[in-house]
């Protein structure tokens, strides 16, 4: 290796370093039995853990571009890879009803809360985090949308966070509301897929139920991560829009390379026979992926920037969390299973 090399390997290794650490450290405190039953992700294990590095030990100048690299390259990488979990000929065990449940919930919870995100005078580009994460598939679509919105990282970290506390509470509370009012397993199944954030909260919630539940929820779940590239179409159509001055061209729209990635592992993943063994390994490195990449951001986060944001943002995460939660259950009672 060169000098230009070693320099490079330098200028990224420290901060890799303590993003491995907290890394390890997320799912070492995962494994911890209490932990274990309350089925804590190690995603938001790994903001914390960060956080509390950032504003407590606090890091050495050196470490910013490796947190930087992991926070944006790492992610991207983990997005891709998220493919590997989707075929679309699971897509297609759904349903078409599932499809058009997909599509209005998903698609109407983004717009509902960018609209009162706009009544509550919160910044177009938070309440866009927020609305993505929350309708989408949490730390993914946040990432999608910000590639184009371009936020700040304070923004970015708090909408993830806002979307991973209340996507917990909803795997939590949907089991236990599933036997006080009895549900049926298939309005449960439906429910769980088209309106818990991220996906390890679905298949937490889904198969604490049954092992044919969770194999719904996760798939309307998994069906629903594949509108991040519509939503960076429109946010990319959204960009020009807002751009004062500027005239528009269709030239200008920009689908981020990443999220094309993604499609494309998709494609192979639906025409190509993957071994179970290669696909369930690169589904958990994909998980190691998207752990670190969440330590980052909690490197990231300083607590005092944090103050900037406010309160009212939490508010709007709340909100939308309660939007598509009642939107996706009346919908799936009067439409899916009806």
């Amino acid at each position: 290796m060169g000098k230009g090399g070693g320099r490079l390997v330098l200028k990224y290794a420290n901060g890799i370093f303590i993003v491995t650490l907290a890394t390890i450290a997320s799912y070492l405190i995962q494994g911890i039995d209490i932990v274990k039953k309350m089925n804590f992700s190690s995603l938001i294990i790994a903001i914390l853990i960060g956080a509390l590095i950032k504003n407590t030990i606090g890091l050495k100048e050196n470490m910013i571009d490796g947190i930087k690299f992991c926070s944006k390259k790492i992610l991207r990488l983990a997005v891709i890879m998220l493919g590997f979990k989707l075929s679309l000929t699971e897509v297609s065990k759904i349903g078409l009803k599932a499809v058009i449940l997909i599509i209005v919930v998903s698609t109407l919870t983004l717009l509902f809360t960018q609209y009162m995100g706009k009544k509550m005078k919160i910044p177009y580009k938070l309440s866009t985090l927020i609305g993505t994460g929350t309708s989408i598939c949490g730390a993914s679509a946040v990432a999608a949308a910000n590639s184009i919105i371009k936020s700040e990282e304070e923004d970015v970290a708090f909408a993830i966070g806002s979307i991973t506390l209340f996507g917990t509470i909803f795997m939590f509370f949907y089991p236990v509301l599933y036997r006080i009012l009895n549900m049926d397993v298939s309005f449960y199944s439906m429910w769980a897929g088209s309106s818990i954030h991220e996906v390890a909260q679905v298949v937490a919630a889904g198969f604490a139920i049954s092992p044919d539940s969770g194999t719904t929820a996760t798939l309307v779940k998994l069906t629903r991560v594949l509108f991040i590239i519509p939503v960076t179409i429109y946010l990319s159509f959204s960009e020009i829009g807002n751009s004062k001055g500027k005239s528009f061209d269709l030239k200008k729209i920009s689908i981020p390379w990443f999220v094309i990635m993604f499609l494309a592992v998709v494609i192979i993943n639906s025409i190509f026979i993957i071994p179970k063994e290669i696909s369930q390994s690169l589904i958990t490195i994909d998980g190691y992926l998207m752990t670190s990449a969440m330590a980052a951001l909690g490197l990231d986060l300083s607590f005092s920037n944090l103050k900037r944001v406010g309160v009212k943002p939490l508010y709007l995460g709340l909100m939308s969390s309660i939007f598509i939660s009642l939107l996706s259950a009346v919908i799936v009672k009067l439409i899916v299973i009806a």
